[in-house]
């Protein structure tokens, strides 16, 4: 699939992951709906994509996406723009990190509501808007800790267990149709993402620590969607992710 003058919708754009990939559909002249939490920062992204002589068409919207309400006028104000979506990716999330006896049910909630009940709710409204496009694709940012349980993180891996339950239940119910799903199995990202800050990650990673960078990983799923290479679930590892003997970021 070539990029150029293709509708993209990014939710959780001012992420680590959500920036690198607006910046990455820019460079391929791709139209951008850019989604996020703070405006600020949103229109921060937006300018700074206009700087680098972006001539595609780029909109910026505050939403809560846990909300169903926010997601329905989110979709509304898209389809008043654009006659049809050809991408959307669901880069938004959390990590909460505690033990069982520490994680209050508010977090627990939290938790769930934005790896996994937003992720159902933004597809299921964007579907007719995908469903117009010729071919479209959904990604939806998985990790490692979906498929493999790690101790002191439950509502963390039960969240992004029930994510690839989602997509890999979608990606067999669409499979004879032109809208396609796509999960992205992450290993840990360099992003300040989680319980450690951006700088703390800079510094493991100097001593040794692996971390896929965000920018790499972008150009990755780019280059993918450029050669038709993509399937129902790409895993994406640094070296020695919980078992994984190297980074398959090719």
């Amino acid at each position: 699939m070539q990029l150029e003058d293709k509708n993209v919708v990014i939710i959780g754009a001012t992420g680590g992951i959500g920036r690198a990939l607006s910046f990455a559909f820019a460079l391929e002249g791709a139209n951008l709906v850019l989604v996020g939490r703070r405006t600020l920062i949103l229109k921060a992204l937006q300018k700074e994509i206009k700087s680098l002589g972006f001539k595609g068409r780029i909109f910026i919207f505050k939403t809560d996406i846990s909300s169903e309400k926010e997601v329905r006028r989110l979709v509304r104000k898209v389809s008043s723009n654009f006659k049809n979506i050809d991408i959307l990716v669901n880069a938004a999330g959390i990590g909460i990190y505690k033990k069982l006896e520490d994680l209050s049910f508010d977090e627990w909630r939290r938790s769930l509501s934005i790896n996994l009940d937003s992720v159902f709710l933004v597809i299921k409204e964007f579907l007719p808007l995908l469903k117009k496009s010729q071919k479209s694709l959904v990604f939806s940012m998985g990790s490692g800790m979906g498929k493999i349980a790690v101790s002191k993180r439950s509502a963390y891996c039960a969240s992004k267990f029930g994510l690839r339950g989602l997509m890999l239940s979608l990606a067999k119910e669409y499979k004879n149709t032109n809208v396609n799903f796509v999960l992205l199995t992450l290993g840990s990202v360099l992003t300040a993402f989680g319980p450690l800050t951006l700088e703390e990650k800079i510094k493991k990673n100097k001593k040794g620590k692996a971390y896929l960078d965000p920018i790499d990983l972008a150009k990755t799923i780019v280059a993918k969607i450029k050669n038709d290479t993509l399937k129902e679930e790409i895993s994406i590892y640094p070296k020695n992710y919980y078992g994984e003997s190297k980074s398959n970021l090719t």
